[in-house]
């Protein structure tokens, strides 16, 4: 199996397993939850890096950690770090409840600042699929993929 057909199937079911709970990824198994919200985070960060994904709300509104926790699973330190560092720039604690002031602060900012800098160096890393790929891999039992 092709690695990116096999992130693609574990995907298919971690989403279809996200639909059958409610649609809170807090609610899955820790892989699933892990394949579930970087998928759909990091594809948002690779069309605008970290200003997409924060500037609107995620259902269930979790909190920004559960995406850096996610990142640093899957060995994506790098991308874990930026992101931890750009939430600790909000001026205000759990930005992840407060879209309006996330985006009142963002467009505050230059574009040349740090908090868009770290963005620009996730957005558009390959590495991280292929992290989420080996994830999936290693994780295979939870993604019932010898079934599939």
């Amino acid at each position: 199996m092709a690695e990116q057909e096999l992130l693609d199937r574990a995907a298919d079911y971690a989403f279809a397993e996200l639909e059958r709970v409610g649609g809170d990824p807090l609610k899955l198994d820790i892989p699933l939850q892990t394949i579930v919200v970087l998928y759909h985070f990091q594809g948002m960060v690779d069309n605008g890096a970290f200003r997409y994904p924060l500037e609107s709300d995620f259902p269930f509104s979790p909190p920004y950690s559960m995406f850096v926790d996610a990142y640093r699973r899957i060995g994506a330190t790098k991308a874990a770090d930026n992101l931890e560092r750009v939430i600790a720039m909000f001026p205000f604690e759990n930005p992840h409840l407060y879209q309006e002031k996330r985006n009142a602060f963002m467009d505050s900012l230059d574009e040349s600042d740090e908090f868009f800098q770290l963005g620009d160096e996730v957005c558009g890393d390959k590495s991280i699929w292929t992290a989420m790929e080996e994830y999936a891999r290693e994780n295979s039992v939870a993604f019932q993929l010898w079934l599939q």
